[in-house]
């Protein structure tokens, strides 16, 4: 028995977001389509085919007749899973593919095509998987496949307690210039632009202190002065509590040494002739670290006007 993805995700909080969650563009299901071709074609001669058997678990799971012509029918398995794709509704197309990418991932790697000893079915599931991740990031949607089932990029934990959080604050306390920022910076990173995701991430922490100071009175030079600066003018204003000078040494260690530096010194100067690749985990890195620091300063703010 599998628990179809239907019945993991629960209702959406109502907090803002910046990935999209149960609109699948038909681009994208045709993407998701051929991206399964291209695992379960090699099997066709395998027994029976894999498309039919695919398409016979998917229906007992879902308590379906069929999933395109109203009934099962021997050999017509890929073109029901096609017309499947193309009609139904975005949960049924999740659920079907959370199910099939399940199979793939745990019971399709055990089995050699007929007739070809030497194919590596690993190989061509891990890339299946990895170009399933990469089109949900392409089309915006907040889903990945880890661990053998999709899962809402909002289950995540640093999403839960960062980014939504982050932007939610951002949003009530009139920081919109910082909010913009923030979403620019996981814009480029849907569309791969690593380089100028970690620079819109840094403008939006550096915006986000601006705005303190500009809402606490706090002098600061808006052209020249940088995240390090704009620090140490917080703390030499008493934006942070004095109980809390100890804990936060530590956190201005931090801001002053984790995303000003990641910023300054893959984004934020000229590659010369060497063509810089930024890694995605490196990207990822440096986002979360904004919005772990975003939402820790404008939380400060926040208790001090309330303490007024």
């Amino acid at each position: 028995m599998y628990e179809l993805l239907s019945k993991r995700i629960k209702n959406a909080d109502g907090e803002p977001e910046v990935f999209t969650y149960n609109s699948f563009p038909q681009a994208f299901r045709n993407q998701v389509f051929y991206i399964l071709e291209d695992v379960l074609e090699p099997y066709s001669t395998y027994n029976e085919n894999l498309w039919d058997i695919f398409e016979e678990k998917f229906c007992r799971e879902k308590g379906l007749k069929g999933m395109g012509y109203g009934k099962l029918q021997n050999g017509y398995g890929k073109s029901s899973i096609e017309k499947y794709f193309k009609d139904c509704d975005d949960i049924d197309f999740l659920d079907a593919i959370d199910y099939f990418f399940y199979l793939i991932d745990k019971k399709i790697r055990t089995i050699k095509p007929e007739y070809q000893y030497d194919y590596d079915a690993d190989g061509a599931i891990n890339a299946a998987i990895a170009e399933l991740n990469y089109r949900f990031k392409q089309n915006n949607l907040g889903y990945e496949f880890a661990n053998s089932q999709i899962i809402t990029i909002d289950s995540t934990f640093l999403h839960k307690t960062a980014v939504k959080p982050a932007l939610k604050l951002l949003f009530e306390e009139g920081f919109e210039g910082a909010e913009d920022e923030i979403r620019n910076a996981y814009e480029r990173r849907r569309k791969g632009d690593n380089k100028n995701a970690i620079l819109e991430a840094g403008k939006a922490f550096e915006s986000t202190m601006k705005i303190i100071c500009d809402k606490q009175g706090y002098a600061y030079d808006k052209n020249k002065d940088t995240a390090q600066k704009l620090i140490t003018i917080l703390e030499n204003n008493g934006f942070y509590p004095s109980y809390m000078n100890a804990h936060l040494t530590s956190v201005r260690t931090t801001l002053e040494t984790g995303l000003p530096v990641v910023r300054n010194k893959v984004a934020g100067h000229g590659q010369g002739n060497q063509i810089i690749t930024i890694p995605d985990e490196y990207t990822d890195y440096a986002l979360h670290l904004a919005a772990t620091n975003i939402l820790f300063l404008v939380r400060l703010y926040r208790n001090k006007k309330q303490n007024l």
